[in-house]
């Protein structure tokens, strides 16, 4: 019933008071938020509960709420903001702002390739990538966010986000072998082009 509308209109219907297209929105992006909250945070309970007041504040506040052209992306930086506020709240960590990733997205990058040592070869790479840059090869190429909206979540500049995004990518290049190397440069001319 839903699906077949743009991210705008049916943004609009919450506004206007549908239920339904909210509960449409919670099943069509519940998978994806929940991945990422649990790369931001490891705590899977608060994560869930982080999701769910998310989805209560929306329609609590719906008629304040503005259209917008991308649901996915509304909703990832809400949550980025729910996390971190609650981290705040329970003092898990001395600073709120290092959040901390608990998996690669090494999935991201070599799809569902079943070759365990090619995926044990890029995990061991990953694990030693900065969390930034971690982040933002989970938004760019995991969540499929366009380079202005991964700018926006990671609060940087779209130049910055250029430069975090391309020295990842140029160390993952150079710390793996010629076959993963070639996935990357798949992988980041695939994006590039989109």
């Amino acid at each position: 019933m839903y699906g077949h509308l743009h991210d705008k209109a049916l943004w609009s219907k919450v506004i206007e008071g549908d239920k339904d297209a909210l509960a449409f929105i919670y099943k069509t992006y519940f998978n994806s938020l929940y991945q990422y909250g649990m790369k931001l945070h490891p705590d899977e309970g608060m994560v869930k509960d982080c999701i769910h007041d998310l989805f209560v504040s929306i329609w609590l506040s719906r008629e304040r709420l503005s259209v917008t052209d991308s649901i996915r992306y509304y909703l990832l930086a809400s949550l980025k903001r729910k996390i971190a506020s609650q981290q705040q709240k329970s003092r898990l960590f001395d600073n709120p702002a290092e959040m901390q990733f608990t998996s690669s997205p090494e999935e991201v990058l070599i799809g569902e390739q079943s070759n365990r040592e090619l995926r044990a070869k890029l995990t061991k790479v990953m694990d030693k990538l900065p969390r930034r840059q971690k982040e933002i090869l989970y938004l760019r190429y995991y969540e499929g966010l366009d380079t202005k909206e991964t700018a926006a979540i990671m609060e940087l500049s779209v130049n910055s986000t250029y430069v975090l995004l391309s020295k990842a990518i140029n160390y993952l290049k150079k710390h793996s072998d010629k076959l993963i190397s070639a996935s990357l440069l798949i992988i980041s001319i695939y994006f590039k082009n989109k």
